[in-house]
């Protein structure tokens, strides 16, 4: 069984790098991930042939690949922007994340064998070292950071059995990510994130489904509550304004 979780298992062969619009696909997809590419950006043809030295049709190719994704919105004529952000929809991200991502959790805790419970003790491992990195203000901390933390999450979910799952895990955890790299500043991880981390990866390895999963499940919610926390102090505030995102 595989465990390794990234491009590989997801759909539509849209991870294939060899060619020059997946290799575009996937610059520019971190770039709006990351936030450096912000939301409602748009996405003029001419200057990012020349930030991504590519040509016409291989971009062309990859914004609509993005768009299919959700990070980036279609205006018909007008072309392409990053797809704007919401309270709203970060409420929709949160839910649907947790529906699916429990669900892949404790599909993983049923299926896992002894290869799964190293890599996710790796991945755990490696997180702390990270989590330290970052207090410490190290350069490159915060992006270290955000590798292995996704590297975490989707490693806790690897052996559910499904490679549909797995897919939908990570373009989910991907939307949630960029909310986050756009709002949150990144100077002290909350000890109740760390301790989070630590029981949640305990749980999985004592194959506790059911506190597993009500772990995630607050560590989901906790998460998304203080991206929009941060978000309403950039004065992100819907028209249809909701009180928590959970």
């Amino acid at each position: 069984m595989h465990y390794d979780w990234g491009p590989e298992v997801e759909l539509r062969g849209e991870t294939d790098k060899s060619t020059l619009a997946a290799r575009t696909f996937h610059a520019i997809r971190n770039d709006i991930i990351a936030g450096t590419l912000t939301p409602g950006t748009k996405l003029h043809a001419e200057r990012l042939k020349k930030l991504y030295n590519v040509g016409s049709s291989p971009l062309r190719e990859a914004l609509t690949q993005l768009t299919a994704n959700g990070l980036v919105s279609a205006q018909g004529q007008r072309g392409f922007r990053v797809t704007e952000v919401s309270l709203k929809d970060l409420s929709d991200i949160t839910k649907t994340r947790i529906h699916i991502e429990v669900h892949a959790f404790r599909q993983s805790i049923a299926l896992g064998d002894v290869e799964w419970e190293i890599a996710v003790s790796g991945s755990y491992r490696r997180l702390v070292n990270a989590i330290n990195e970052l207090q410490n203000d190290e350069t490159g901390a915060t992006e270290n950071w955000e590798v292995l933390h996704r590297d975490f999450h989707l490693s806790l979910i690897q052996a559910c059995g499904s490679p549909w799952l797995i897919s939908f895990c990570h373009r989910l955890y991907e939307q949630f990510e960029r909310y986050r790299n756009v709002f949150v500043e990144y100077r002290k991880i909350p000890e109740t994130i760390l301790a989070e981390h630590q029981i949640i990866h305990e749980a999985a390895l004592d194959r506790d489904s059911d506190r597993a999963a009500e772990l995630l499940h607050n560590h989901i919610i906790l998460a998304a509550r203080l991206t929009e926390r941060d978000a309403r102090k950039h004065g992100v505030q819907d028209a249809d304004e909701i009180k928590s995102v959970i």
